[in-house]
């Protein structure tokens, strides 16, 4: 049965989640999966992140984007072996359109006695901070582990509303891909071609979004047109990824977007990448679509967040 056009990205209160309550659990679950089958996005309230942690996160990023350059080169990711710290403006793969937008990134922080990082898997190992500036990395990491406590419930959520075990996506996320980044957007002239980032998909399962007021985020719909998703007070933005629709045997799908920025102001945004582990195969779930056919081979996740990262950041040298 073809989908209906996406006209309007919904809202999902999902204060429930946190409670446990059966039946409000199941309900969100369902809105949820009926979001993810349709939009391949939704926005959520209720998601129990403090607004002082997201405070916390726009002052890293204000702070950060504002530091002198020489910091932020000190941090460039083309001298970081596993993808961690700066990304300087434009800068993104061969034969790729110029990005208009400047990064910062951390992921796990691993220690040097993990299995992963002794074996110099090149997805694993510390993050790197700006010198003197504990505070810029306190507020990192404490959102990150908020991104990871509310990426749990989604996990959950989504498992619920397939009919599935609870556990059956989070078992996937025992030691995850799972990256933080912090974007500075510049303003572009109204009549710029230039973009903030190109129409794409993410390579993860899901990502989960905070955007300031500036908006700039624009989702696709199914027959080509264009439509904003712009910032709701106290609500985060959800997209599908592409591993997420092989998961659900294109049950959910992983919805185009980019990022255009004609309002004359800087755009900050805080994008979480929920990817899962790296030895983690994607195997489509054979009953996820009722004529049971299976449209997708299994994915080995590592290797393909792994070439993804290369081809965004190819100077990025690999552990010997």
């Amino acid at each position: 049965m073809p989908r209906p056009n996406l006209t309007e990205i919904p809202l999902i209160d999902i204060a429930a989640l946190g409670t446990g309550a059966r039946d409000g659990v199941d309900e969100v679950a369902a809105r949820i999966v009926a979001a993810c089958e349709i939009a391949g996005f939704f926005y959520v309230s209720g998601h129990g992140v403090p607004n002082s942690r997201i405070a916390e996160i726009f002052d890293a990023a204000d702070w950060f984007f504002a530091a002198p350059q020489v910091l932020r080169d000190a941090l460039d990711v083309k001298t970081s072996p596993n993808f961690r710290g700066y990304v300087p403006m434009g800068i993104i793969g061969p034969n790729k359109p110029r990005r208009m937008l400047e990064a910062f990134q951390m992921m796990l922080d691993l220690p040097p006695d993990d299995p992963d990082v002794r074996a110099g898997n090149i997805m694993a190992g510390p993050n790197r901070w700006p010198d003197g500036a504990p505070a810029f990395r306190a507020a990192m990491e404490a959102y990150f582990a908020a991104m990871m406590d509310l990426t749990r419930l989604l996990l959950s959520a989504f498992a619920r509303g397939l009919r599935l075990p609870d556990d059956f996506f989070s078992a996937h996320f025992r030691k995850p891909l799972t990256q933080l980044r912090l974007l500075h957007y510049p303003p572009q002239p109204p009549d710029s071609d230039a973009v903030g980032v190109e129409a794409h998909t993410d390579t993860g399962a899901f990502t989960i979004l905070l955007q300031d007021d500036v908006g700039g985020l624009e989702v696709r719909t199914r027959d080509g047109r264009w439509i904003a998703a712009p910032p709701i007070s106290g609500a985060l933005v959800i997209n599908i990824a592409d591993m997420m629709q092989r998961w659900t045997n294109g049950r959910f799908v992983s919805t185009p977007h980019r990022v255009r920025n004609r309002t004359g102001r800087d755009r900050i945004s805080v994008p979480f990448f929920a990817n899962p582990d790296y030895r983690a195969v994607i195997t489509p779930i054979a009953g996820a679509r009722p004529d049971g056919e299976i449209s997708y081979t299994p994915l080995a996740c590592g290797p393909y967040v792994e070439a993804a990262y290369l081809a965004a950041w190819p100077h990025a040298e690999r552990k010997q």
